[in-house]
């Protein structure tokens, strides 16, 4: 693990991306805190509890403060994950305990399980979610039906959001996650680099194939990152089916080992690649610069995009509080705050949500924000990334046993054959999904 741990740390610098505890935080003028209960079954007028991820504490308490400046009553209070494994899995096996057993938090924002982004900051380690595959919670039953008040949301407003991505949260019988943010990983790229400026492709073997020497390059200097997205949606979790094949994770396997016999020191730092992997942050850098972009998404193996939910709210089914759960989750999908903006109150801004490192689901209020200030060629491939998209996941163990995979396969050449890492890993993951 320490090799994983110095390897993503170089991974991080090199792509620019960047507990449960409950705890009092210091507030504002506008707030006042307290700590907070371990169950939301209480009496009325009883907190709502909110489960929350450490790096989004000060977030939380920001939009509370917001929320009481605009005169709304409901006390929150923020059941808070600790973001080093050392302190978060005593409190995850209690919190588990707690939800099966009908009761725990009402609420939950939290971080899905992203194997280059959900990391301890110690020991820069994947850190474990509260929920290890948070779609096959979701088809358990642990998380309230939100179809009707998401409807009926001014804020939410779904024709605005990404509606594959925002559909990773409905069944049959309704819609109980709520995307907030997504990953899309991209390499993008000077058009100026490229043989032909209008290159596109939709599969790894047409890369491959193609003329396009110094695009191979770049992917084959960044095969990590093409896990485990190149793989798509991993399982069915309706029916209980792995999606994923023997043969199409050895593929992907094979066409990520081509791509690194076209990699070099010039195209590892070359400066024609913009640093980032695709978030709001690498996306407003765009703006006011003079050179033209090609935005190159990782393809799955049908040819489309599969974007990752990076952060997911819910409602928990057992909670007495669902209107006011709802009302501080949708504050999360105010448009002022997809841009990096502030939510004003009598005359004070607040600051409640951070999107550096990955998408809003309302991204076209994004590019629609940022095409005053880009070039027109840049502006035409990044929508053309996000209009590729054609089915969505949340990051869950499953994805984490593609991304080790590979990982161990690249860094370590272990001893076993290509074919034994990947008999073992589908065995693992068929395993975990019957779990």
């Amino acid at each position: 693990m320490k090799k994983l741990a110095l390897l993503l740390t170089l991974c991080l610098l090199a792509w620019t991306m960047a507990g449960c505890q409950t705890q009092e935080m210091p507030l504002t003028q506008e707030s006042s805190g307290s700590e907070a209960s371990a169950s939301s079954t209480g009496q009325e007028g009883d907190p709502v509890v909110i489960c929350v991820e450490e790096s989004f504490e000060q977030d939380a308490y920001e939009l509370e403060n917001y929320l009481k400046a605009t005169g709304m009553e409901t006390e929150y209070e923020f059941l808070v994950l600790p973001d080093n494994t050392e302190d978060r899995e005593t409190e995850l096996t209690r919190l588990r305990t707690e939800i099966m057993a009908g009761e725990g938090p009402d609420a939950f924002v939290l971080s899905s399980s992203h194997p280059r982004l959900f990391l301890d900051q110690q020991t820069m380690d994947p850190l474990e979610p509260l929920f290890p595959n948070v779609e096959k919670s979701m088809y358990s039953h642990l998380f309230l039906d939100l179809e009707d008040m998401v409807q009926n949301s001014e804020i939410i407003d779904l024709e605005s959001c990404n509606q594959v991505v925002m559909d990773v949260g409905v069944t049959g019988d309704g819609r109980f996650l709520l995307p907030v943010a997504y990953d899309l990983p991209t390499v993008i790229v000077d058009r100026s680099a490229l043989e032909n400026p209008d290159y596109t492709f939709s599969s790894l073997d047409e890369l491959l194939q193609s003329n396009e020497e110094s695009l191979k390059g770049f992917f084959g200097a960044r095969t990590l990152f093409l896990f485990p997205d190149c793989l798509g949606v991993p399982a069915d979790y309706e029916g209980q089916n792995l999606l994923v094949t023997s043969e199409s994770l050895t593929k992907a396997i094979q066409q990520a080992d081509a791509l690194t016999a076209f990699r070099d020191g010039q195209n590892s730092g070359s400066e024609a690649v913009l640093g980032g992997a695709g978030g709001t942050n690498t996306w407003m850098s765009l703006q006011n610069n003079e050179l033209e972009y090609a935005v190159f998404p990782v393809p799955n193996q049908e040819g489309g995009v599969t974007a990752g939910v990076t952060r997911y709210a819910a409602v928990n089914r057992n909670t007495e509080h669902p209107q006011e759960a709802f009302a501080f989750i949708e504050q999360l999908f105010r448009e002022e705050l997809v841009t990096g903006g502030s939510l004003e109150a009598n005359g004070h801004n607040y600051y409640p949500l951070d999107f550096s490192y990955d998408l809003p689901v309302k991204e076209q209020v994004l590019l629609k924000y940022m095409e005053p200030n880009t070039q027109e060629a840049t502006m035409s491939s990044l929508r053309a990334a996000v209009g590729r998209v054609d089915s969505a996941k949340v990051y869950s163990d499953l994805d984490m046993d593609i991304y080790q995979l590979y990982y161990t396969y690249y860094l370590e050449r272990p001893e076993e054959t290509l074919e034994e890492l990947v008999e073992r890993t589908i065995s693992s993951m068929e395993m975990t999904l019957a779990e």
